[in-house]
């Protein structure tokens, strides 16, 4: 809500998509359904909302900013995509992923814990962030923490490396996952970074 709230003070409108099965929305949360529901939120913003549609960018994070970078391979015509502490691809399957997705699974609606991790696996490895990026044109900032417990900024440098496009990683010295330490600086990047490119 920071972020969005300050975008619209710079006169950028923006539409929060809540996925399915998370913070109170309607049906099943899954990995693999992110992706998708991320395209049809483009789709609903021109077709309903009126949005300009050569004028459109898309932000996310963590999870959200994974299918930020993979939208921004599957629709060619964003101006622009910004992904904070972006989960990364094989990368992120280590001892620690099981318990993780266990703890981080208790306020989504899910079929099983054990359904969700096996879908987690399998969206990391098919749809890594850094093999999208390495076909995508579209101009990218990542922001990642040095000091994120969660996602390692490894992922970011990865996906910086294998950018196609204008790329630019910007690291937050000592930024934990939720910036919250940071949030006001982390405004600050993304009006910068989305009015320079979405303002005509």
């Amino acid at each position: 809500m920071d972020v969005q709230r300050d975008l619209m003070a710079a006169g950028i409108a923006s539409f929060s998509l809540h996925f399915g099965g998370a913070w109170g929305s309607e049906g099943e949360y899954r990995f693999s359904d992110l992706l998708p529901q991320a395209r049809a939120a483009l789709r609903f913003m021109t077709r309903r909302l009126g949005a300009d549609p050569r004028r459109l960018a898309v932000f996310g994070f963590s999870m959200g900013g994974w299918a930020a970078v993979n939208l921004a391979a599957a629709e060619p015509g964003l101006k622009a995509a910004m992904a904070v502490a972006p989960v990364g691809g094989p990368e992120m399957m280590t001892p620690r992923t099981r318990g993780f997705i266990y703890r981080a699974s208790a306020p989504l609606r899910v079929r099983s814990k054990e359904s969700l991790i096996k879908d987690f696996a399998r969206c990391v490895r098919e749809l890594d962030p850094a093999r999208a990026a390495a076909r995508s044109k579209v101009p990218l900032l990542l922001v990642h923490g040095d000091a994120d417990e969660v996602v390692p900024d490894f992922c970011s440098r990865r996906i910086l490396e294998s950018a196609a496009g204008p790329a630019r990683l910007v690291l937050a010295r000592g930024s934990s996952h939720g910036f919250l330490e940071r949030r006001p600086w982390l405004c600050r990047q993304a009006r910068a970074f989305l009015s320079a490119r979405l303002k005509p």
